[in-house]
């Protein structure tokens, strides 16, 4: 009873303090190391599902990292043989408490080379977990950086990329910022590495003063360069995953498991 106490206020603490108390990643909702939340086909079930993977943005005004879990639940709803997987990229948490292990970094320069081969690692457990067939991919602002990059650094992890408010061309975005280079690491640069037949989507807020269109727009053209079959959309809105921005970047997800 005491263990579920001191649990219980190590969960409010980290909701009211900024994660500061926040458990880290155990049990059976962690992969390597990362905290997730998985809707759809079970583990184990004699099938094998295709595994749809959500990941956050950097969330740098701060708190809880965890918008994407209602996304990934409406995702995984009346569609057979899929699993949604909402995951915590290195040092988030969510408003339950659980947090994944690692750094955000101060919520700058998140997507830098340790946090993606850790995404990767997650992605990789996930899908023996679920004995999944396949693997696709919704990440949003610093979340598609390291979609972006994994896709490339690990040839045929993810067969299918959503990339959304991307900031595809690092140096650019910073510039674009203001900001002195950082460790984040670049999906442009890592375009040759992902495999021929790879469908690609980037959606872009035509207001988005973050994330610029023109940076997804460079990188499809890369990606188109090889051969791939990639196509840029913009829509309304700005940066923050929501409205059109969200319904198109589903949208194109779905198409992908079908």
């Amino acid at each position: 009873m005491k263990r579920a106490g001191a649990r219980l206020l190590t969960v409010l603490a980290a909701v009211l303090f900024g994660g500061a108390g926040a458990l880290a990643c155990d049990g059976d909702t962690c992969a390597n190391g990362l905290a997730y939340e998985a809707f759809g086909a079970a583990p184990g079930g004699g099938t094998r599902p295709i595994l749809a993977i959500f990941v956050h943005g950097d969330v740098s005004a701060g708190g809880p990292a965890d918008y994407m879990y209602g996304h990934a639940r409406r995702f995984a709803a009346g569609r057979k043989n899929v699993v949604a997987v909402a995951l915590l990229r290195p040092g988030y948490y969510d408003r339950a408490g659980r947090r994944s292990d690692g750094s955000d970094n101060g919520r700058r320069d998140t997507f830098q080379s340790g946090n993606n081969s850790a995404v990767a690692g997650a992605i990789q457990e996930l899908k023996r977990i679920y004995n999944a067939r396949s693997v696709v991919a919704l990440g949003h602002s610093g979340g598609a950086g390291t979609i972006g990059v994994v896709a490339g650094s690990h040839p045929g992890l993810i067969n299918g990329l959503v990339l959304v408010s991307c900031p595809c061309d690092v140096p650019a975005w910073y510039a674009s910022r203001g900001r002195r280079p950082g460790a984040a690491q670049s999906p442009v640069d890592h375009v040759s590495g992902i495999p021929a037949g790879t469908p690609i989507v980037t959606v872009t807020g035509q207001a988005d003063d973050n994330t610029r269109p023109e940076l997804a727009a460079d990188y499809v053209a890369k990606v188109q360069a090889r051969g791939l079959p990639a196509r840029a959309q913009i829509v309304g809105g700005g940066h923050n995953f929501g409205g059109a921005l969200a319904a198109t970047s589903v949208s194109a997800l779905a198409a992908m498991v079908r």
